[in-house]
């Protein structure tokens, strides 16, 4: 009888558990409504390549890179990832200009590479906010620091080429929070 009873709980439980799907937005905190740091910002997926690099450090001591070449982009920041894979000291953000990217991931980084270099970093206050490019809804990057975080990037792009306002969005990037930072 008893066991019976413990399978009737543990299916009735595995029946109200759903696993998560794969292809949904993932539920990140809210980027949009932090005061804005950004300077100007470019109006064309063309002016992307000509981005300056940009550093910042975020109040918990993090350094975040952004790198811009002639068709990729990204954005790394090392330092203090809490709940991160023991040899990650960094997170990674990578993309390709109009293309669907691909998720962030963890990454091993030296601790003589965990340092803002050059340029120097700015600092962005718990808040904050800088925008990076925001040419439409499927197209932006942003990095921001809401309150219960120590900092969030996202990453929105169209799945399919020149499908800029009427494809599938990709959205992918990091947050980075106690007691576990996470990728998607």
């Amino acid at each position: 009888m008893a066991r019976r009873a413990l399978a009737a709980a543990v299916t009735s439980a595995v029946l109200l558990v759903t696993a998560p799907d794969s292809g949904a937005t993932p539920v990140f905190p809210d980027v949009d409504s932090l005061i804005d740091d950004s300077g100007p910002l470019p109006d064309s997926v063309s002016e992307l390549p000509r981005l300056p690099a940009v550093a910042f450090v975020t109040d918990s001591g993090l350094v975040c890179r952004t790198r811009q070449g002639r068709i990729t982009h990204e954005i790394n920041c090392t330092g203090d990832i809490p709940g991160a894979p023991p040899d990650a000291g960094a997170v990674q953000l990578p993309g390709i200009y109009g293309k669907s990217s691909v998720p962030a991931r963890f990454v091993h980084t030296p601790p003589e590479d965990r340092s803002a270099g050059a340029p120097p970093a700015v600092r962005l206050p718990v808040g904050h906010k800088i925008a990076f490019w925001d040419l439409s809804p499927a197209q932006s990057m942003v990095c921001g620091t809401p309150p219960s975080t120590d900092v969030v990037c996202v990453l929105k792009e169209p799945q399919v080429a020149r499908s800029v306002y009427n494809g599938p969005v990709a959205i992918h990037g990091f947050v980075i929070a106690a007691p576990q930072s996470w990728v998607f």
